[in-house]
């Protein structure tokens, strides 16, 4: 009988110090930008990056995009992929000065814009996102032809920063559900063991 009470309190302790030593896994960030009738949805994991776009239901394309991921730690892989169009994904300082170095991540467009309402796109990156403000950038046309300021199909340039939602990812809550589940495995474990001795 004592034996089985000292395995029954072992096993428990091994339970909980692999808990312990397991690795806790990040929740995705996501910001919320608006500017006018304009929204944009910035949803980041540790290698993806996932723009949303919403607006007017009608005469709304965007011919390029940036994003900002708190830091310049962050490089595209080249690679990504869009609702819709074909895209070339590089870094970059901002949404207009797009290719070589930076630390936005852009996405191109030179034939034609995209329709902006519910239009996605996603960049795969390395590196890791920083702690400061999440930031995006895109030229709204009013046709598919790209546009900049002082064009005749330029409607505005959205230009938006703001923090991930809740500031740093919190850790998921499964691996602090088991360690309760360990330390009622240690209290059980006690309890039998009194009674044993008793």
């Amino acid at each position: 009988m004592r034996n089985t009470s000292l395995k029954l309190s072992i096993l428990a302790l091994v339970i909980v110090a692999a808990l312990a030593v397991s690795p806790v896994a990040s929740a995705t960030t996501i910001t919320t930008l608006t500017q006018g009738p304009y929204t944009a949805t910035l949803t980041v994991g540790t290698s993806t990056a996932t723009l949303t776009l919403s607006g007017p239901a009608s005469g709304f394309f965007v011919s390029q995009v940036a994003v900002q991921l708190g830091g310049n730690t962050i490089t595209s892989t080249g690679t990504g992929s869009a609702s819709s169009g074909t895209w070339t994904f590089q870094n970059g300082h901002n949404s207009v000065n797009c290719g070589g170095v930076g630390n936005w991540l852009c996405a191109l467009n030179a034939t034609a814009g995209q329709a902006g309402n519910g239009f996605s796109i996603t960049w795969n990156f390395t590196g890791t996102v920083g702690t400061g403000n999440f930031s995006v950038q895109f030229a709204a046309c009013s046709t598919s032809t790209p546009c900049g300021p002082g064009d005749p199909n330029f409607i505005t340039n959205f230009s938006q920063s703001g923090p991930p939602n809740g500031g740093t990812p919190p850790p998921v809550p499964e691996p602090g559900t088991l360690g309760l589940l360990g330390t009622g495995l240690v209290g059980i474990a006690g309890l039998v063991r009194r009674r044993l001795k008793a």
